[in-house]
């Protein structure tokens, strides 16, 4: 007995302070549960953050949504930047910026489709169908090098809006695809997720308050 008192009390501060981390966002964990950070976070991916760790660029920051739920998705602009969305490329203070990690949208035949088959099954490669001989396949940059591919973009026209749009946004007629260029507000960020046509983030949210962000992932 004597011999399990010790092992209890160390389980038990262990507990504690896990507990207590959890509370505080010192150190926290999640699993990733939706898609709309692949190919980077699939489903079930564990992501490990802290409040110690400060949004940056191109880190994933998670925040805290008014129904208490947190969501995940990479630090794109800051406070005082100036970001512009062009054909689905992403503009940083007039700069385009290099993220071959992002999915986006292609239209395929469905006999192209068939000839990658394999690549697709192995990368696990979002397709949808668009009609019966044209599907819609997301891919990164590297991916679409590696299938030997020559794609038409699947991107939404400028000017024309997206009803789930954020507000103001939206009054602009902005699209996911085709926005701003616009200013961040000071003590905010913008967010984007790395699956760029499956992700409610700072084009349908709008610019995510310094205060909503509770940690910055690690890993």
């Amino acid at each position: 007995m004597k011999k399990i008192i010790p092992v209890i009390l160390i389980v038990a501060v262990v507990l504690i302070l896990w507990i207590a981390a959890r509370a505080t966002h010192t150190f926290e964990t999640f699993s990733s549960s939706s898609t709309s950070n692949e190919p980077t976070y699939q489903p079930g991916h564990v992501i490990m953050a802290s409040r110690f760790k400060k949004p940056d660029y191109g880190t994933f920051v998670c925040f805290k949504q008014p129904n208490g739920a947190i969501w995940v998705f990479r630090c794109i602009a800051k406070g005082g930047d100036m970001i512009e969305i062009k054909d689905a490329k992403v503009y940083l203070n007039g700069k385009l910026l290099d993220e071959p990690y992002v999915y986006n949208e292609y239209n395929i035949t469905a006999r192209q489709l068939d000839s990658i088959r394999g690549y697709v099954e192995r990368n696990k490669n979002p397709t949808h169908l668009l009609s019966d001989s044209l599907n819609v396949i997301s891919l990164t940059d590297s991916q679409l090098k590696e299938y030997h591919l020559n794609l038409k973009p699947h991107i939404s026209p400028k000017g024309l809006s997206n009803i789930d749009m954020y507000g103001d946004f939206k009054f602009l007629k902005y699209s996911e695809d085709n926005l701003g260029p616009v200013k961040v507000p000071e003590n905010s960020y913008f967010l984007l997720g790395d699956n760029r046509h499956d992700a409610m983030d700072s084009r349908f949210l709008g610019f995510i308050n310094k205060d909503d962000i509770v940690s910055t992932v690690i890993n």
